[in-house]
């Protein structure tokens, strides 16, 4: 067997304006953990979606286990033991659990009719293999968290017991224990002579898993090395191209100004109280399955309530919907972009004009086209969106860049009280720089920010209050300049720090 189970030599890929490789070479050992990193935009998913067969190189040669390939499509890259979890899950939310797992492998019985029974089983022992006991293999995938969904693809891939698994970030929408779980199946994989390449923007897996990493930079492999040998600093400076501060913003702002309060809401959080001030970033910190995200939805009228009350500048919304919320100037990111933050195959501007139209129009009926196009491409360079036209379709850019949009989204808008929840997922280091940079510049001109993060390390650097959340609770209220990850992590899972004194 060959000591590469894959070799990737000159690949190049053009798209319209675009030239997204520009001959990179990649390789994998037999039994290796590969990290593939770079920023947005630096030509990870377009490398890995030409080896996965969806697009087709202009040049440049592809070997798996020696063979090199000439034609090849999904399924025979499948077929040759090769398994992808994309960031973006790619499972059909209207289907099942069971459906989803096995979805062109499905059990059949004597008639050739689909056994059910069989394939239920099947799940459950898929779900079984990755420590996951409590999801219903019976409810569609649409009724699953985020995080729920992200094991369920996880358990796909590996009920397909893959010779190369290859991972988008796998960790994005994990909390700490799940990832901990992760870990431990890519390390038995690994053992069991499994090659991987692992795609993260947190440094600190790719340090404790990745016997190797490549980073790849505007199209160009820069360097791959040992992980060892690369400092976390250096391997920065790899992906950026330069040297990336590490801000600390400072958190002593004076709360005057009362924008939004919610006392004793009850729905999927429970009798929650908050407070959100303008000229300050608020931090929701709790682990992944908190409550966190439907306690913004709530707030923002996608979940109804079934108790307690909502005041936004001392007006009381008992009934909110979502319209009734931006009309009160509240603006939503939400955590998934890619099913409720974005139309994808709309345009970049379609996207960031749609929830401000008005403020384009002319006359009752029509719009300055003018105008909104010079506020898109304005909008466009402020946050470095990287695409050749504003008139791309979303679903063509990068996770961080389809972010940027849902953000440039609300910017279009008269919002003063702006919640973001998990915006940071998917994106790289620069471009997480420029999100709590532009946190604060909304907090500066007198808006209020609630940061909804499951990262305890990122709520303590970004903001200026904290509250922690626990089973749709929140415990505590604490001030990031006087506590610690730790305090804030024994809260989040519902703990005490003084209880083991």
């Amino acid at each position: 067997m060959a000591d590469f189970i894959l070799e990737m030599h000159d690949i190049k890929k053009h798209f319209p304006g675009v030239q997204a490789l520009k001959g990179v070479d990649f390789n994998v050992h037999q039994g290796e953990i590969h990290a593939l990193v770079g920023q947005n935009g630096a030509g990870k998913s377009t490398l890995l979606k030409i080896l996965a067969g969806i697009y087709i190189p202009e040049q440049g040669s592809i070997k798996v286990n020696g063979t090199e390939l000439t034609k090849w499509n999904p399924q025979k890259i499948m077929d040759m033991g090769i398994s992808f979890i994309y960031q973006e899950l790619n499972l059909i939310q209207s289907m099942t659990v069971t459906q989803n797992l096995f979805i062109g492998s499905e059990s059949r019985n004597a008639l050739g009719l689909t056994d059910w029974k069989k394939m239920r089983a099947r799940a459950k022992d898929a779900l079984a293999r990755i420590g996951v006991m409590d999801i219903d293999v019976n409810v569609p995938i649409r009724d699953l968290t985020v995080a729920k969904q992200q094991l369920v693809a996880i358990a796909r891939a590996l009920a397909q017991n893959p010779k190369l698994l290859v991972l988008d970030e796998p960790t994005s929408r994990l909390g700490f224990e799940d990832s901990e779980k992760l870990f431990e199946i890519l390390k038995r994989m690994q053992r069991e002579n499994i090659s991987i390449i692992y795609v993260s923007h947190r440094l600190s897996e790719i340090y404790r898993i990745a016997d190797r990493v490549t980073v790849l930079r505007d199209g160009k492999c820069i360097i791959t090395d040992q992980t060892k040998a690369i400092s976390a600093h250096e391997l920065v400076k790899y992906m950026v191209g330069k040297d990336v501060q590490k801000n600390k913003f400072a958190q002593v702002k004076d709360h005057r100004n009362l924008l939004l309060q919610s006392t004793h809401l009850q729905g999927r959080a429970n009798n929650v109280d908050l407070s959100i001030y303008g000229g300050e970033v608020l931090g929701l910190v709790g682990t992944v399955g908190a409550g966190k995200t439907e306690f913004v939805r709530m707030l923002f009228g996608i979940e109804s309530l079934s108790g307690g009350t909502i005041e936004v500048n001392g007006k009381k919304l008992k009934k909110i919907t979502p319209t009734e919320a931006i009309a009160n100037g509240m603006a939503l990111c939400p955590e998934d972009r890619k099913y409720h933050g974005l139309l994808l195959d709309n345009s970049i501007q379609s996207n960031i004009t749609l929830a401000g139209l008005r403020n384009f129009t002319t006359s009752r009926f029509f719009t300055s086209v003018q105008k909104e196009r010079d506020i898109v491409i304005k909008l466009v360079h402020r946050l470095h969106i990287a695409t050749p036209s504003i008139e791309k379709h979303t679903r063509e850019l990068s996770g961080g860049n389809q972010q940027k949009v849902v953000l440039a989204k609300w910017l279009c808008t008269t919002s003063k009280i702006f919640i973001f929840d998990e915006p940071t997922v998917g994106v790289d280091v620069q471009g997480k720089t420029e999100i709590y940079n532009l946190m604060h510049e909304l907090a500066d001109n007198g808006a209020g920010v609630l940061f909804v993060t499951s990262d305890v390390e990122e709520g303590l650097q970004v903001c200026d209050r904290i509250a922690v959340m626990y089973k749709g609770s929140i415990l505590t209220e604490l001030d990031p300049l006087k506590t610690s990850i730790e305090e804030v992590s024994m809260f989040a899972m519902g703990g005490h720090p003084d209880e083991n004194r």
